[in-house]
């Protein structure tokens, strides 16, 4: 059978159908790459709003603290005392996301971002806090939490929490025991609250302060500082 004479009218509507779509295609792809630009590096597109520089600094936790309030998880309130803000500024040159060869606990070896690595060696667990620092910490972590998108109600109960700690009967006590016991409670139940959030058990009201395991706390802080005055 010969061959029909192709249509040069219809080659070139296939030819621009065919552009018209890779050119969509394209637009996808970069409209995509844009998308997940934006989530991996958000603060890269803040809007500029019509406000004049304000009086007070911006406080800026360490990257390492700020990614774990992202994540829902427990951080030490150290990350918010003066001194680790201090300790972020003098040190805010380091590649918060370059990972180093780090010494396990085990003995074994794996890559871990450098920011977890230098604050391991600096951190101050919550129980060893004095009370300023507990004092100075926590609306800079309720903060922190806000700007994380916490649920509304679990930012209150830990704002609650915190208070509630703070207007203890035992903060206006003369003995320092006393003090010290509540910062240990804060740090062993606020500790137990996260693991129990991802437990069969689930959640419970962490401000509700159990007077009875705050009373076990403090006795066994007594009788700690009973042996260590023994042993001497």
């Amino acid at each position: 059978m010969p061959r029909l004479p192709s249509d040069p009218n219809l080659k070139r509507l296939n030819d621009e159908e065919q552009e018209r779509q890779e050119q969509e295609h394209r637009c996808d792809e970069d409209e995509a790459t844009r998308k997940e630009d934006r989530k991996k590096n958000k603060y890269k597109y803040t809007a500029v709003p019509n406000l004049d520089v304000p009086l007070k600094p911006t406080i800026l936790p360490s990257s390492y603290a700020l990614r774990k309030l992202d994540k829902g998880d427990y951080v030490e309130l150290w990350y918010f005392t003066n001194d680790s803000l201090d300790d972020v500024k003098l040190k805010s040159s380091i590649d918060e996301d370059a990972m180093i060869m780090a010494m396990l606990a085990g003995g074994d070896t794996a890559w871990v971002s450098a920011a977890s690595t230098r604050n391991a060696r600096a951190v101050i667990d919550d129980q060893n806090l004095n009370f300023e620092e507990f004092c100075q910490a926590c609306p800079r972590i309720i903060q922190a939490m806000q700007e994380a998108a916490w649920p509304a109600d679990h930012i209150q109960m830990m704002a609650m929490f915190w208070r509630n700690l703070q207007v203890h009967d035992f903060c206006s006590m003369r003995d320092p025991l006393a003090q010290k016991a509540l910062l240990i409670y804060q740090a062993e139940q606020r500790k137990r609250w996260h693991i129990a959030v991802k437990s069969a058990g689930g959640a419970y009201d962490l401000s509700r302060i159990n007077e009875v395991l705050l009373e076990h706390t403090r006795s066994d802080v007594y009788l700690e500082e009973r042996t260590k005055l023994d042993n001497k």
